[in-house]
């Protein structure tokens, strides 16, 4: 790479853009890890950790919209969490894919950039809320299974409370 050129710090819309993508890319991967978790655990309820520790490996390696088509297959979920899954399929894909592709030229005219900032905050929130859609169904399920899953919910509503949980 040639280092012959003059490097621009970046200003302080582009560092906020920075951080709201960093923020959305980082909730969408745990929304995915969760999705990674879910479909192990529900496609494997009887099988050893180690077993299920393969299959999570192997699942890990899938995008989300391949996770969903698995989920769909399996008919894993139901609907409203499904129809969930494709809504926010939509904007991971658009976040990822399309957030800044053709609009290079327009992020500092107008509203632009605000509505930018606004819909990757959004992406992010529905990333968050899908991860933790998630969670409650994968908590349901495994009490289904007759496992304890009364510590896992009280950490889950302490984290929805704001308080880190450290072990």
């Amino acid at each position: 790479m040639n280092d012959n050129f003059k490097k621009i710090p970046a200003n302080d819309s582009e560092v906020n853009l920075y951080c709201f993508l960093g923020e959305a890319l980082l909730k969408t991967q745990m929304a995915e890890q969760a999705l990674s978790h879910s479909i192990t655990l529900k496609m494997n309820p009887k099988e050893t950790k180690e077993r299920a520790d393969k299959f999570l490996k192997q699942n890990q390696c899938y995008t989300f919209g391949q996770a969903i088509k698995i989920a769909i297959r399996e008919k894993l979920y139901n609907s409203s969490l499904q129809d969930a899954l494709n809504d926010f399929l939509q904007q991971r894909n658009w976040l990822v894919h399309k957030v800044i592709c053709g609009n290079e030229e327009d992020f500092n005219k107008g509203n632009f950039k605000e509505e930018l900032f606004h819909k990757i905050k959004s992406v992010s929130n529905n990333a968050e809320s899908i991860q933790r859609v998630i969670q409650y169904d994968l908590i349901d399920f495994c009490s289904s299974q007759e496992k304890n899953m009364s510590e896992t919910l009280e950490l889950l509503k302490l984290q929805e409370q704001g308080i880190r949980i450290r072990k």
